[in-house]
């Protein structure tokens, strides 16, 4: 009976949408964020964008923007997915504007295309931000992080 009522959860949890709400208590980085949702700790990884590294140029500045944007501000979750990492992935929503997307056109943030691929609303603002050399599209070759990572990674094992 257990492994029933768990193959329901599973097909629930994967046809529906949980949304969470709680107050940003801290910020890691450009797309990552810890809210306290009813009493409990819960680490928010953003969807369909990826910020730059801390080590990576731009990549304090990301956080410093985000952490001003939200820390201490109450937002929503449209939760989509838990990463590899045991982290919530969603869309986080502050005075209902889509942060996500925010944090891509204002060039805080590349839209993931691995991960999101038809998410035509962050495709639109990478291609804005870019256009109006905004944020790390002002400098002249900005390194995707996912890149940034692959590199770091390849010369720790050489």
């Amino acid at each position: 009976m257990k492994k029933i009522f768990l193959l329901l959860m599973i097909l629930l949890m994967s046809t529906y949408t949980f949304a969470l709400e709680g107050k940003v208590i801290k910020v890691a980085d450009g797309d990552t964020i810890t809210i306290l949702d009813h009493h409990k700790k819960v680490k928010v990884r953003f969807y369909g964008i990826d910020a730059p590294e801390k080590t990576q140029e731009y990549g304090m500045k990301s956080k410093d923007i985000l952490d001003h944007l939200l820390y201490g501000k109450y937002v929503n979750i449209d939760v989509k997915d838990i990463d590899q990492y045991g982290r919530t992935v969603g869309i986080v929503y502050y005075k209902h504007k889509n942060i996500n997307v925010e944090m891509v056109k204002n060039g805080n943030a590349w839209w993931y295309k691995r991960y999101s691929k038809d998410n035509m609303e962050l495709a639109a603002a990478e291609i804005y931000a870019k256009q109006e050399k905004k944020g790390l599209w002002e400098g002249k070759n900005p390194i995707a992080p996912w890149k940034y990572r692959k590199l770091k990674k390849d010369k720790v094992n050489i």
